[in-house]
C-alpha cells in the first residue's frame, strides 16, 4: 500500500520540503545543511549556481533563470576543455545534492524525520523499499541530466544502497505529457497539457504512445503573486482557459478529429479533482473559485466550444509515474522551477511503456 495515495488522512508527498538536516556518517557542506528540496534542486538553485560562474560560461549573468539552465546545455560540447569541465562539474553537483536529498529519505534518520512532522512511520517505511528514482523534467532533460543521474547513484551505492538505480528515461522533459496520453480513448486524438511554472506543453495524443507535440506556450504563471491572491488567481484561470479553447479550436480546424475529452496536467497537488486544501500555489489557488475544479473547467470549455467537454485533472508528478505503471519500488521526481513527485501506479493498463 502507497500511505502517500491509497489511505486517508492524504499525506503530501512533496520533495520540496523534505529538508537535509544531517546524515551521520556521510559528508554534507554547511551550505547545503538545513536546506529543502526546493532550496537544493529546484531551477533558480541551478541558475545560481551557474551565474556564479556565467563569466567562465562565457554567459551574460543578467539572464532569466531558464534561459541560463538552457544555454548551459551547449557547454557539455564545447571545445573549450575548461567550460566543459566547468558543465560536468554543475552536473556532479546537482548529482551530489540528489544523492543526498535520496539519502534523506532512504535513511529516514531522526534528525531528518524531527523537521518533517508531517510525515509518519508508514511514509518513511514506503520511502525506505524505494529501489528506483526516474528523474524528468526540463532541468534533467539536457546533458546535465545523465552526468547528475550517474553520480547520485554512484555515491547512493557507495553509502550502502548497493542495488539502488538513479536514470534518465526517454522523453525526460515530456513525461507528463505521456502520462496524461494514458487517458486517451481508443477512437480518437485526444489533446493533453502540461501546465507548469515555466512553460505549458502540449501535445496531440494520437494513443498512448504517439504523441505530436505542438509549440509551448508561455505559463499563465509569469509575472503574477503567488498565495491567496483573488485577482492573480483568476488571470491565471482565464488564461489557462483560453490556451485550451484557442488550441482545440486550432488543432480541429485542421482537420484532426478530436475527442471530447482533455487531459490537463497541473503542477499542484490534486485530491478527487479538485486542488489540496493546504495548496495555494499558482494553480492550487483556483480552488478557491470552486469546489471541484475539474467540473468547473469542463463547464467553462464546454461552454467556450460549444460542446461537451471533460477536462481530466491530473497532478504533474502522477502523470510523470504513470508511464512506468507496474513498476514497484519505483519513485519518479520531476525538476523545474520545483520538485515533483509521483509513483507509479501498480496496474499497467496502456500500450505505453518507458524503458531508461
Amino acid at each position: 500500500m502507497n500511505p502517500f495515495t491509497d489511505a486517508a488522512p492524504f499525506v503530501i508527498p512533496s520533495m520540496n520540503q523534505v529538508r537535509l538536516v544531517d546524515l551521520p556518517g556521510v559528508p554534507i557542506p554547511l551550505a547545503w545543511r538545513s536546506k529543502t528540496g526546493y532550496q537544493l534542486l529546484g531551477s533558480r538553485a541551478l541558475a545560481a549556481q551557474i551565474r556564479r560562474q556565467a563569466g567562465l560560461f562565457h554567459l551574460p549573468a543578467n539572464l532569466p533563470d531558464a534561459d541560463l539552465i538552457r544555454r548551459l546545455d551547449a557547454c557539455f560540447t564545447e571545445g573549450d576543455q575548461t567550460i566543459h569541465t566547468a558543465a560536468w562539474a554543475v552536473a556532479e553537483e546537482n548529482g551530489r545534492k540528489l544523492a543526498l536529498h535520496l539519502l534523506t529519505l532512504l535513511r529516514g534518520d531522526p534528525v531528518n524525520r524531527a523537521v518533517r512532522p508531517d510525515w509518519q512511520a508508514e511514509q518513511w517505511d514506503f520511502w525506505a523499499q524505494i529501489r528506483t528514482v526516474y528523474t524528468g523534467g526540463g532541468i534533467m532533460a539536457g546533458h546535465l541530466g545523465p552526468i547528475a543521474a550517474a553520480t547520485a547513484q554512484a555515491f547512493i551505492r557507495a553509502h550502502g544502497f548497493a542495488a539502488f538505480t538513479v536514470a534518465v528515461p526517454p522523453h525526460a522533459a515530456q513525461l507528463p505529457l505521456y502520462g496524461a496520453a494514458r487517458t486517451a480513448p481508443a477512437d480518437a486524438a485526444m489533446l493533453v497539457f502540461d501546465f507548469g511554472q515555466t512553460a505549458v506543453k502540449r501535445a496531440i495524443a494520437h494513443s498512448p504512445h504517439h504523441l505530436e507535440s505542438l509549440p509551448n506556450l508561455p505559463t499563465p504563471c509569469a509575472r503574477l503573486p503567488f498565495g491567496r491572491h483573488e485577482t492573480a488567481a483568476a488571470q491565471t484561470l482565464g488564461r489557462l482557459l483560453d490556451m485550451v479553447a484557442e488550441t482545440w479550436t486550432a488543432v480541429a480546424a485542421s482537420g484532426v478529429p478530436l475527442s471530447s475529452q482533455i487531459a490537463l496536467v497541473l503542477a499542484c497537488y490534486l485530491l478527487d479533482g479538485q486542488p489540496r486544501p493546504e495548496d495555494w500555489s499558482c494553480y492550487g489557488r483556483l480552488q478557491q473559485f470552486t469546489s471541484h475544479l475539474e467540473t468547473y473547467l469542463s463547464q467553462h470549455l464546454s461552454l467556450r466550444l460549444q460542446r461537451p467537454i471533460h477536462a481530466h485533472l491530473l497532478h504533474d508528478g502522477q502523470a510523470a509515474a504513470m508511464p512506468f505503471a507496474g513498476q514497484a519500488h519505483t519513485a519518479v521526481i520531476t525538476f523545474g522551477t520545483a520538485l515533483g513527485i509521483g509513483f507509479p501506479p501498480e496496474n499497467d493498463d496502456s500500450q505505453l511503456t518507458i524503458h531508461p
